[in-house]
């Protein structure tokens, strides 16, 4: 007769008897309430298997009514690890297994579960729920995502209930492993979660006697990693995760997502080749294989070169790594390794970027939504009011045909603001502006020079300015007439000064230099104190390849306050001079004076007119000034 068996009779003899064991033990007798232990070869108890009634089917297998397991350490602290039971069952004695069909109820120290149909296998500590498997963990993991863990505590504390069609727990001496199969769903606190496999860690209790209480101090964080896989989707306060695999661990705070893992919550859409939370920290990694990281802002506003006006609403920021991280009163986004932005006629090319969102204005919002209030919001994804974005090196801005390069870029969105720093350039058709400073807001361009670095500009070359004597006398001394075969060496047409504003008009665009203007051009140089350049794109045909191309031409230069401009010999002073380069004229005006070698002439208002041997010189003004001409002196003997 086998151990298990004799100690089976023995307490059967205990609860009927001595009668009933030599007189009434037959197979399928019933035993009333009974209680059977196992022992370790170290002689503790493994576990004590109790029913309300027992029928012994022979050696092999006994099935029991209303069963009861008690599971122990199997040591010297004699500690319970935890309970199952069920209202019937079929234990086989020898093999140390029990199963049935019924639904079962199982409690540990941390959690409890119940479901349909069972195994039990005491040799490798197994137990297998069937289905429709319910585990409530007295712990709260939901808030791994954001950087904090609630722990086991009152009733009030929420718990972790995760439902699935079937569940294996293995025990050992050291932890407990849950797996989940099939249509795993979880909840804990505000988050949600689905997969089709669930795999939960959880660490053996140091065991409490049988009646003690369910939850001890050094039982908290018993969670102490879960992974789940295949199609992973999390829900949480307004955000919702995508993944192949999530693994949570609670007491480092951190969540670890791969497999294509995405983020999208309001405001920011986040994927890459891993995404990784801890405390309050979300980093996204980028890959050679999968892609680079990937966020996508909306309502961002104010990031092209000329503001927000030429934006979408998506904004899309590609690099190799995005930290999205929650500080007490903003949000910052730092951007690592070759940074690519694309926002609606925008693009951006950076070595990194850096954004930052005000909480505040976010809070706000919330306060004033009242749903968002009752469903206690608390997304810390969310991007809130973008400050500020900084790109820095080797920046380069491509919008509607203008190209701008800076090695640090900052942008204002809600003023619609651009600051390039550190070399800054903007290149709008055939027109290439520097300087040290430049901002950039919606159809208007300020760059800033100083004396030792001026703004510098390039315009497109413009005609041949220059005009033949109109004094009608000539001297030895006097220069010969332009040849007209001759023509001067065409030259682009640079302006310097400290100060510009690029003005963009519907059809225009004005250059409107300030302080210590010179200008440089074709047969042309010219300073004042003041120069607008006015120019527009046109079409023109490409002699190369044929094509008709936008070139922006200069269609006038006005300039303003103590104008100097000195042509083939000749200087002209005035209070402003207008340079019409399609009519071939400049006009000066007030105390317009011409000087060269054949004479002076003066006068209110004066037209030069290319190539031609005569100028129109009038008077008027405010002062009443007269047209006049001064001759140089008559050779002496001619007379």
């Amino acid at each position: 007769m086998s151990l298990i068996r004799k100690t089976f009779l023995a307490c059967a003899a205990c609860l009927l008897g001595s009668q009933v064991l030599t007189a009434q033990m037959t197979p399928n007798a019933p035993i009333k309430n009974f209680k059977l232990p196992r022992l370790a070869d170290n002689g503790y108890t493994q576990w004590v298997l109790m029913g309300g009634q027992g029928i012994y089917d022979g050696p092999e297998q006994v099935r029991i009514e209303e069963m009861g397991l008690r599971v122990y350490t199997g040591d010297e602290r004699m500690a319970l690890e935890m309970s199952m039971d069920s209202p019937e069952a079929t234990v086989r004695l020898q093999e140390n297994k029990a199963f049935s069909e019924s639904v079962i109820e199982i409690e540990g120290a941390n959690f409890k579960i119940s479901g349909v149909g069972w195994t039990w296998d005491g040799e490798t500590k197994e137990i297998e729920v069937l289905y429709d498997t319910v585990v409530e963990f007295t712990q709260n993991i939901s808030d791994s995502l954001t950087g904090e863990l609630t722990p086991i505590g009152d009733d009030e504390t929420p718990r972790t209930t995760i439902l699935s069609e079937r569940l294996k727990l293995k025990t050992t001496e050291k932890e407990y492993r849950f797996e989940f199969y099939n249509r795993v769903h979880v909840t804990s606190g505000e988050m949600t979660l689905s997969s089709n496999a669930l795999v939960v860690n959880v660490d053996a209790p140091k065991g409490r006697d049988e009646g003690a209480p369910k939850v001890e101090a050094d039982q908290i964080e018993a969670v102490s990693l879960i992974t789940a896989q295949d199609q992973v989707v999390i829900n949480q306060a307004g955000r919702i995760v995508r993944a192949g695999e999530a693994i949570f661990l609670p007491r480092e705070k951190k969540v670890n997502l791969s497999g294509t893992p995405e983020i999208e919550a309001s405001g920011v859409y986040l994927t890459g080749n891993t995404i990784r939370s801890e405390e309050g920290k979300i980093v996204v990694e980028g890959s050679a294989d999968t892609g680079r990281a990937q966020m996508i802002l909306t309502e961002t506003g104010g990031l092209g070169i000329q503001g927000g006006s030429a934006l979408s609403e998506e904004t899309i920021v590609l690099s190799d790594s995005i930290v999205m991280e929650e500080l007490e009163t903003e949000n910052q986004f730092t951007f690592t390794g070759s940074t690519e932005v694309m926002s609606g006629a925008v693009q951006m090319q950076a070595g990194s970027m850096r954004i930052f969102a005000n909480k505040e204005a976010e809070e706000s919002k919330k306060a004033e939504t009242k749903e968002a209030a009752a469903e206690g919001d608390e997304d810390s994804l969310k991007v809130g009011d973008v400050r500020e974005m900084i790109a820095d090196g080797g920046v380069r801005i491509e919008q509607s045909g203008q190209v701008a390069t800076s090695s640090v870029v900052t942008f204002y969105p809600a003023e619609e603001r651009a600051v390039l720093e550190g070399e800054p350039k903007v290149t709008n058709g055939e027109a290439i502006v520097t300087g040290e400073k430049m901002e950039l807001k919606p159809g208007l361009a300020i760059i800033r020079g100083s004396d030792a670095q001026q703004v510098n500009v390039i315009l497109p070359e413009m005609p041949d300015m220059g005009y033949e004597a109109f004094t009608g006398v000539a001297t030895a001394s006097s220069p010969k007439p332009l040849d007209k075969t001759e023509k001067p060496q065409a030259r682009d047409t640079i302006v310097r000064s400290n100060l510009l504003r690029m003005i963009e008009e519907p059809k225009q665009t004005v250059f409107r230099f300030t302080e210590n203007v010179t200008v440089a051009a074709t047969n042309l140089d010219a300073s004042c104190q003041r120069l607008d350049v006015v120019a527009m794109e046109k079409k023109t045909k490409d002699a190369k390849s044929g094509e008709y191309k936008d070139r922006l031409e200069v269609q006038r230069i006005e300039a303003i306050d103590s104008v100097e401009v000195k042509q083939d010999g000749r200087v002209a002073t005035a209070q402003k001079a207008f340079i019409l380069p399609e009519e071939g004229k400049v006009i000066l005006e007030g105390n317009a004076v011409v000087n060269d070698e054949q004479g002076k002439v003066s006068g209110h208002r004066m037209t030069l007119l290319q190539g031609q041997r005569r100028a129109i010189v009038e008077g008027g003004g405010p002062d009443g000034e007269r047209a006049k001409i001064t001759l140089p002196a008559l050779p002496k003997g001619k007379f």
